[in-house]
């Protein structure tokens, strides 16, 4: 069975159709396909930088709520006051440097500086006693409710050297969370 010669350019123009449409096809569809794999690739890379970004949340959550309960709002309270509370704290402070017969005592609060979140009030002390009474005070300044920071500790020696009395001078800050009003100011 012979086939005629326009049955035979038909075929060849339909070959050559088909050929065509599927050369055009095949290029635009690789295309897309090329671009579909990259933007895989792109939303992959992102996938995993966000899946190591949110890895990190458990463990903050854990140390957000281990803070919570470390500094609750009733303790926190008491460490960072809202008044200056000057006077408690002064008795305090005077009656631990005396039970640990800390000597020649003078404290001197010194001005109160201001910050957007608290208030620092610079204390200076001066004592005389020997060293194991000195870190029995600290020690206390240490346990005490209110937040305290040492910012400054200096000693010499006492004039009379046999009795190893020390001269101390230690700079502390204590904290309130007071805000003045523009009156005030």
């Amino acid at each position: 069975m012979l086939l005629s010669r326009d049955n035979l350019i038909v075929l060849g123009i339909l070959t050559v159709i088909t050929i065509t449409y599927f050369a055009v096809v095949y290029r635009i569809q690789s295309a897309a396909a090329d671009e579909v794999s990259s933007q895989r690739v792109e939303v992959e890379r992102r996938l995993q930088i966000d899946s190591e970004q949110a890895s990190r949340v458990p463990p903050m959550l854990r140390q957000i709520e281990k803070m919570k309960r470390h500094y609750n709002d009733k303790d926190w309270g008491q460490r960072l006051p809202e008044r200056r509370e000057l006077a408690g704290f002064l008795h305090e402070i005077a009656s631990g440097l005396s039970q640990e017969k800390l000597t020649n005592q003078f404290i001197q609060p010194g001005n109160p500086s201001q910050s957007p979140l608290y208030n620092c009030l610079p204390i200076t002390l001066r004592f005389e006693g020997d060293f194991l009474s000195l870190t029995r005070f600290l020690k206390r300044v240490d346990g005490m409710t209110r937040l305290v920071r040492i910012e400054r500790l200096e000693i010499e020696p006492g004039e009379d050297t046999h009795a190893q009395i020390l001269q101390i001078e230690m700079g502390m800050n204590i904290y309130f969370t007071e805000q003045r009003t523009r009156s005030e100011q």
